[in-house]
């Protein structure tokens, strides 16, 4: 099992899967010329005796165990979690389309996953990751991802997860969540948007639909609960408006909650880094369980060159720190001489590969750049990306 853990997390996308199996065991042999240590053949049947819970369960350790060293920063004594979905295109198999739906086309031309993650912002490491069908909607994955945060969390979302069941079911649950909240559909918000106050404290009685959606999650709901607004101005001038459970308006300021939100937008980058670095669409298996094994084994692999790029830059020297970051995308190409060292059981070997990996990331740096943006540009058709052409 280690072998075969290991091959799927050195494995990239961009690379056939025979020329990765063949890379992976000529270094592990130690071989001077490339050797064929095993066929894709055996790896689909290596695959199938592997359940993906078996990733989700060492992800979980990987992740508890470098969250225990709390060396991140916080928000108000809390750890910052974002939240959000994206959507994945898979190969075009009967056996996806009964998995997962026949796409947003309903014809199976184009078939698609939904999956909704958990990053801890300030660390950059997944908490977790639910796969679902396109159909289905990112709140209900949400949910079942919940058992990653803690009582000292914040959850922060985006505009499409504010609804009264979900921010019931979360405080019934007692977890802390921020989420951004449009006017439409919201007459509270409309009327704090129209009005000259920074915030308002709601206590909103629940209707009997949203207490039974609750209550068929298994978890006890109040008939009212308390939500308050709070306005924040956006670098460009505009007004939005948070809703959140953090009801101590003398402990979490208004003022402070604009930077809170603003944080959400790191499991972006992690999704483009996932996607665009990881090549995570280029599955090394075609079939609904390989597919989840992949996608659970691309983040594990995200969160420990996370540790990795966090190791090299806390051993830089302040002056260098405070102006420039280690460059990410490099760090990546080391995790496959890391994975060698860890499967031959050689402690040694692996500090020295780990103490040399540290040591260039620490070398491969870009300038930080304070307050840099770019005006964001919405094309038609979804995200211009390189595809894996499917027959």
């Amino acid at each position: 099992m280690p072998t075969l853990v290991g091959f799927m997390l050195q494995h990239s996308g961009n690379q056939s899967v025979q020329a990765s199996l063949d890379r992976f065991f000529t270094s592990l042999g130690g071989h001077a010329h490339v050797v064929r240590g095993a066929t894709k053949s055996a790896l689909c049947q290596a695959r199938r005796k592997l359940k993906a819970s078996a990733l989700h369960a060492l992800n979980r350790l990987w992740v508890d165990g470098w969250h225990a060293q709390d060396f991140y920063a916080r928000w108000q004594g809390l750890r910052v979690v974002a939240a959000d979905g994206t959507c994945l295109r898979l190969p075009r198999w009967g056996e996806n389309v009964q998995a997962f739906g026949a796409g947003p086309c309903k014809d199976g031309s184009a078939v698609m996953a939904r999956a909704v993650a958990l990053l801890s912002v300030a660390t950059g490491q997944f908490l977790d990751v639910r796969l679902g069908a396109y159909e289905q909607g990112e709140r209900a994955l949400l949910m079942g991802a919940l058992d990653a945060l803690r009582a000292d969390d914040v959850l922060v979302l985006d505009r499409g997860y504010p609804a009264w069941w979900l921010f019931a079911a979360l405080q019934a649950r007692k977890l802390n969540f921020c989420a951004r909240i449009d006017a439409c559909g919201w007459p509270d918000v409309a009327r704090l948007l129209r009005s000259s106050a920074r915030e308002v404290v709601l206590t909103h009685r629940l209707l009997p639909a949203t207490r039974q959606a609750v209550l068929a999650l298994g978890l006890p709901c109040p008939e009212t609960i308390q939500v308050r607004l709070v306005k924040v101005t956006l670098p460009n001038g505009h007004i939005e408006v948070l809703a959140t459970s953090l009801v101590d308006t003398e402990r979490y300021r208004a003022d402070t909650f604009s930077a809170l939100y603003a944080r959400r937008w790191a499991i972006e980058e992690a999704f483009k880094t996932i996607k665009h670095r990881l090549h995570i669409e280029g599955w090394s298996g075609e079939l609904p369980q390989a597919i989840e094994q992949d996608v659970v084994a691309k983040i594990l692999m995200h969160n420990i060159t996370e540790a990795l790029c966090e190791k090299a830059q806390q051993a830089l020297p302040a002056d260098i720190c405070n102006t420039s970051r280690v460059n990410h995308a490099y760090a990546l190409t080391h995790l496959h001489a890391l994975i060698v060292a860890w499967i031959g059981s050689n402690a040694d070997a692996l500090h020295r590969v780990l103490d040399a990996a540290v040591s260039l990331i620490g070398r491969t740096r870009d300038k930080i750049r304070p307050g840099r943006s770019f005006e964001r540009k919405h094309r038609v058709g979804g995200a211009q990306r390189p595809r894996r052409a499917y027959r």
